[in-house]
């Protein structure tokens, strides 16, 4: 598969972070952040998990993401109920995006693949910043993952 190169516009998101192994914390972020947008009646757009830290230097009990979903941009956390939840923007700039159907749960597999052999042949290299998951289908029904991993990056 290749990596697109988009220039991507900033868009503002909601969601909460988690602490820990992210095998186990993410879907416990995915979770309560479902039963908040619910009982908050808010529309979500798109589902994304924003990784802080890499596995390969930072202990399991420390890796740090957000699970968050887009929302528009004069978006307010409502009041009460929202402890725990952030608003923060994604910032716009060049990325490189590469989608993956995940089958078998290797998440690892398909973030080794793009680090280690799809974007160094792309011409571009990843630059300080978010990089993120955005899921394009409902992996409990469907009984796999399409989505696509985003990285900020620059020329070569």
């Amino acid at each position: 598969m290749a990596i697109r190169i988009e220039d991507r516009a900033a868009e503002q998101v909601v969601g909460v972070r988690v602490v820990g192994p992210y095998p186990q914390t993410i879907p416990l972020g995915l979770e309560r952040l479902m039963a908040w947008q619910q009982q908050q009646g808010i529309v979500p757009g798109k589902w994304l998990v924003l990784y802080w830290d890499d596995p390969a230097e930072v202990a399991p009990e420390r890796l740090r993401a957000d699970v968050v979903f887009t929302v528009a941009s004069d978006f307010t956390l409502p009041t009460p109920g929202s402890e725990g939840f952030t608003l923060q923007t994604l910032p716009a700039g060049l990325y490189g995006i590469y989608h993956v159907r995940i089958t078998d749960g290797d998440f690892e597999r398909a973030w080794s693949d793009f680090y280690q052999k799809e974007l160094p042949a792309s011409g571009y290299q990843p630059t300080e910043g978010v990089c993120y998951e955005h899921y394009l289908n409902d992996c409990e029904a469907d009984g796999y993952f399409d989505l696509d991993i985003y990285q900020s990056v620059k020329k070569i």
